[in-house]
């Protein structure tokens, strides 16, 4: 048996030897023109394999050459059929000749779709490329694209500039959309301007960007609440009066005050306050302030010449740019989301004396002991002693009964409000529609005091061919009411031990008159009464866009946009309203008790511009984005106020019931048109994406400037130079060490418009109350001024962007310095032309500062969508006047005549607009208890003199901004924003008002006991308790403000990443909790909130989206 296997073995091996030699014969043939089947004959008898083939086919082969020399078998053959539309194959000893197949065309598949973010924003410009190959598309506008592909299945990759990057698997659908996430870490790609859209690498402006998450992560109140949390530059002024009052209007600058304050009431707006824009157009910051959070895609600040002077004549004060969702094709999409708000009062600042307490004050102040002083001798009376010692028995008997009214709880309550926001939107390539409606009550800590917006638009967009049309309407319905507890500084200073109610739950009018203090009014007892205090506006707004792309590269845009405003404003008190307390006994002011104050106003803007956009590549390296646009606007305004009076009880609540006007008053109407024409033209010019080069140039006219200055030239010119394109950075940008290195520069002139409409033109005032033959008298009330020409700030701005370590680390830097000058301000001239003061250009302003931010990604996964985020920013600005005019030093000199207990306003040159004027203090004499003042050549006195005033302090900080973190893991985030401040001063008038100068009849607060001067030899802060002395500004009061609180705290999850999470239909539930100022430290211990509470807020929030 192992013998026959061994010859097996043999034999085989010999057959497959004589194969192979066989197959790689030696084959030698020579033909020149031969007939194809003829030299295959010889090859078939040399090699002696067979052959199989049609003859039809091998004659068609034709005539052939060849010179062949010990060739192998496959060689040979390929030769001879060689550019003949033939093909073999070699099976087994059998050579197969057969015709060639023919080759079938590659199948073409043509993929559609969009690419958004999150939140449904288009994105533009994205990339979607096939996977390992060099095919691929960028998407338009709106974030469509289309590419034909040649197989399937494929893998695209989807990338764009700060976004991450996703692979996307076809498998031969017609239809593929993508969604984006954010990085958060990466440069943003794209600069929304609100005239045109710019590559962010290429721009040379300082801007920063944010999108719909940030911020939504810092916050659940309003927009520019969110802007303040995220860029310390963009400043709300903490009112200290008005706290968290929900119908306040924010007082906002960016990069510093460009312009003296409105000292006389004259100007349309906040000469501070930076021009806002959404989706192209102007608007009203009262407007953004009561806009869905839901409905903002991006919000964009133009900081230097280069970002805003496209906006030139209006953006001295710097430019917000905020973009509205678009809608999205597909089918119909529903996106819910709704909110509970609670408000808490923060009292934490107030620190008032109990009924025992506040006794035991007036005691040691001697407000119970009676004594004349005539300036010669003090004389007693046992009759009014006696009855100041039943006064203060009264009081003790009731602190001894346990009376201790909290009456700073009274007026306050926990505000519960609700937001509700729906949008609706869907659509195809060619047509697409989004509804919104939105409903926000903001219920503040004052009882009865709220904020009601409702709001609801539509918007429908047409793209046929290479042109696109849209339209956005959008109505508001705002209605503002203020607590009928009115003003909370009333309630913080009555005096606990008095009772608030009487047995029967009524409340007492006078709750002080069995004191000797019957002017103590119970301002609870209002609350009985109907009264009214609100603000309302409607407000309509329709904007229209057409484009056209009439060829690649080029787009052609017109916008017209019309604002129509309805507002009002009505204050009703009756008689019996405590403002009338004591007027029943006066009969020339009994039937004027009641008052009604009513406003209405409107508002017509109408705006159109129409704007060309062309980009084009010369050579390799040259890249070209020009604009050019023109612009008109004409805004028209007119308010009536008057008051009216005698309104005998509060039933009769309406205008009509008034008795008469104001006591020598009259209706007041306050009208303005204002009418603007601009054009511009911008061109950015890059060079291999390394030097870059902006321009801008705007030419605009408007009727609030004299005749002979109507136009004024902005201008600004950008420098930028991208270090990490450069060849010398490729191994560090190849090893990840650099990602982006921009060093950019800028310098130009913007303007400021926030004046009143006619003043540089000759105003009348008529005389209405005098009559000569039946006409009326007029005489000038303004002087013209036909030189007066716009107000110009002069930017000059230097920065750099950097990105290291694969993105992980981001560093922004700007310095720049800001002067303002031309600024209008009142001149002083004599009297005897008729008037006291004119406009005139007299004034300069300079602002210089830094900022800088540093993000720092610590922790990424991106397969499970996580990270761990940290963050800080910081802003310096420094503000000094350079010039100012003679009516400011009239103005200083009448501040220091009428100063009293508190601080000094005054705007002198060489000074900043925020320093504390006060005279500087020694301290307390411990000999005396008097204060002592330091004079300006060094020496001591007890007098206080409005000579000595100097700058004891400045209320702005040396450094203010903003740190935290973001934390995501798998659909789980936690967000914590904090802001910060040092280097600044306050006057602490709270040491002024309720300690030292503290009117002892009232509460005060408990520091009141401290370090009073009682004996010669006491070293303390403050004097004695019993001086009458009023304290004037002294430097003794101004404190270092140090500040570091708790801004936002975020928290929430997103149940549709569950692996359990089966909701059929839900994209989307995402449940989120908002904490906002709930924490602080600071290093001034002062009153907050005088008028209103401050509050910390709570919400608890739901998204869905289906």
């Amino acid at each position: 048996m192992f013998l026959i296997m061994r010859l097996t073995m043999i034999f085989t091996l010999f057959a497959c030897i004589q194969v192979s030699a066989t197959g790689y014969a030696q084959i030698t043939v020579s033909a020149n023109n031969e007939p194809l089947q003829k030299v295959l004959k010889e090859i078939q008898k040399q090699s002696g394999y067979d052959f199989f083939y049609s003859y039809e086919l091998i004659e068609k082969g034709g005539n052939v050459s060849v010179d062949l020399k010990n060739a192998p078998l496959k060689d040979a053959v390929s030769a001879c059929i060689k550019g003949k539309d033939l093909t073999f194959s070699i099976v087994d000893n059998t050579v197969i000749i057969k015709a060639k197949e023919a080759e079938q065309q590659p199948v073409k598949y043509t993929l559609k779709g969009t690419v958004t973010e999150v939140n449904g924003t288009p994105v533009f410009g994205a990339s979607v490329v096939v996977k390992g190959t060099t095919t691929g598309v960028a998407t338009a506008e709106d974030g469509s694209y289309s590419i034909t592909l040649t197989k399937k299945p494929t893998t695209l990759v989807v990338s764009f500039i700060g976004m991450k990057t996703k692979e996307v698997a076809y498998n031969g659908q017609p239809t593929l959309n993508i969604v984006l996430e954010e990085n958060t870490l990466v440069v943003e790609g794209l600069v929304v301007t609100g005239m045109f859209t710019r590559k962010a690498e290429s721009f040379t402006g300082s801007i920063q960007s944010f999108n719909r998450e940030e911020i939504r992560r810092v916050g659940n109140s309003n927009v520019l609440q969110s802007i303040k949390n995220l860029d310390p530059s963009f400043r709300i002024m903490e009112n200290l009066s008005n706290g968290s009052n929900p119908n306040q209007t924010y007082q906002i600058t960016l990069r510093g005050q460009s312009g003296f304050p409105d000292l006389k009431g004259e100007y349309k707006n906040n000469p501070n306050e930076p021009l806002f824009i959404v989706d192209g157009f102007e608007t009203s910051i009262t407007f953004v302030m009561d806009m869905d959070m839901n409905r903002i895609a991006n919000v964009t600040l133009l900081k230097d010449a280069t970002a805003k002077a496209i906006y030139g004549s209006k953006a001295a004060n710097g430019v917000v740019v905020i973009e509205t969702l678009k809608p999205e094709a597909g089918r119909l999409k529903v996106s819910y989301s709704g909110s509970v708000n609670f408000q808490t009062p923060d009292l934490t600042s107030y620190n008032l004396c109990n009924a025992a307490e506040k006794l035991q004050v007036e005691k040691n102040g001697g407000l119970f002991l009676y004594f004349e002083d005539n300036g010669v001798e003090i004389k007693t009376n046992p009759q009014e002693q006696y009855i100041y010692d039943q006064y203060y028995n009264a009081i003790l008997a009731e602190v001894l009964a346990g009376v201790n009214t909290d009456w700073k709880s009274r007026p306050l309550r926990n505000g519960i409000g609700q937001k509700h926001s729906i949008y609706l939107d869907g659509g195809d390539d060619y047509f697409r529609y989004g509804i919104d409606l939105s409903y926000n009550n903001v219920a503040g800590v004052m009882k009865g005091s709220e904020r009601n917006t409702f709001s609801g638009g539509v918007s429908l967009s047409y793209r046929y061919k290479s042109i696109s049309i849209r339209n956005n309407l959008t109505t508001t319905f705002n209605k503002g009411v203020n607590s009928p507890y009115g003003n909370f500084s009333s309630y913080t200073r009555m005096n606990p031990y008095y009772r608030y109610e009487d047995e029967l739950g009524n409340y007492i009018k006078q709750p002080g008159l069995n004191y000797g203090r019957p002017n103590d009014i119970n301002p609870m007892f209002n609350t009985t009464l109907n009264t009214k205090d609100f603000t309302e506006y409607m407000q309509l707004v329709n904007n229209f866009y057409l484009e056209w792309t009439p060829f690649e590269r080029f787009k052609l845009t017109g916008r017209v946009g019309v604002v129509k405003k309805d507002a009002g404003n009505e204050i009703f008190h009756p008689a019996s309203h405590t403002d009338f307390t004591g007027w029943e006994s006066d009969a020339t002011l009994v039937n004027r008790r009641g008052r009604y104050t009513y406003g209405d106003g409107k508002d017509l803007t109408l705006s159109s511009d129409i704007i060309a956009n062309y980009s084009f590549l010369a050579g390799k390296n040259h890249m070209f984005f020009a604009n050019a646009g023109w612009s008109i606007s004409n805004a028209a305004s007119e308010y009536a106020t008057f008051i009216a009076e005698g309104f005998p009880n509060d039933k009769l609540d309406n205008i009509s019931f008034a008795r008469q006007y104001l006591l020598n008053g009259r209706p007041f109407v306050s009208q303005g048109t204002t009418r603007d024409v601009g054009v511009l033209g911008s061109l950015n010019y890059s060079y291999a994406s390394r030097y870059l080069f902006d321009a801008s140039l705007r030419m605009s006219g408007s009727s609030q400037f004299g005749s002979s200055n109507r136009w004024g030239k902005f201008w600004s010119l950008g420098f930028g130079w991208n270090i990490h394109n450069e060849k010398f950075m490729k191994n560090l940008k190849d090893a990840g060490a650099i990602t982006q290195a921009k060093l950019r520069a800028s310098l130009g002139f913007t303007g400021s418009q926030n004046f009143n409409s006619y003043q540089s033109l000759a105003t009348y005032d008529y005389y209405t109350s005098q009559f000569y033959n039946g006409n009326i008298g007029a005489t000038l009330g303004a002087m013209p001024n036909s030189n007066l020409r716009w107000q110009k700030k002069n930017d000059k701005n230097i920065g750099l962007d950097l990105s290291l370590l694969k993105n992980r680390i981001n560093l922004r830097l700007d310095y720049y310095i800001a002067n303002t000058d031309d600024l209008l301000t009142d001149v002083t001239i004599p009297s005897s032309t008729g008037f006291t003061s004119y406009k005139e250009n007299m004034g300069e302003v300079e602002n210089k500062g830094y900022e800088f931010s540093i993000k720092y990604r610590v922790w990424s996964d991106p397969k499970n969508n996580s990270f761990f985020n940290v963050y800080v920013a910081g802003a310096h600005n420094k503000n000094r006047i350079k010039e100012i005019s003679n009516y400011l030093q009239t103005f200083n000199n009448t501040q220091t005549s009428t100063v009293n207990n508190k601080p000094v306003v005054r705007y002198n040159e060489g000074q900043s607009m925020t320093a504390i004027w006060a005279v500087p203090s020694y301290g307390i004499d411990p000999s005396s208890g008097r204060e002592l003042f330091i004079k300006p050549d060094g020496n001591r006195t007890y007098t206080w003199n409005s000579d000595y005033l100097s700058v004891c302090g400045d209320s702005e900080p040396t450094m203010q901004g903003n740190l935290g973190f973001n934390f995501d893991y798998k659909g789980f985030s936690l967000n914590l924003n904090a802001s910060y401040r040092f280097g600044g001063q306050l006057y602490n008038q709270t040491l002024v008002d309720k300690v030292e100068n503290a009117d002892l009849y009232y509460n005060v607060d408990r520091r009141i006991f401290e370090n009073r001067w009682l004996n010669p030899g006491d070293v303390t802060l403050y004097k004695d308790i019993k001086s009458t002395e009023i304290t004037r500004a002294t430097s003794r009061f101004i404190e270092d403000d140090n500040y570091l609180g708790i801004s936002s705290l975020n928290v929430s999850y997103e149940l549709n990443k569950l692996k359990k999470f089966n909701l059929k239909g839900v994209d989307r539930l995402k449940l989120s909790f908002d904490m906002a100022d709930f924490a602080k430290l600071s290093s001034v211990r002062i009153e907050r909130g005088t008028s209103y509470p401050f509050a910390r807020t709570f919400s608890f929030s739901l998204q869905l989206m289906f």
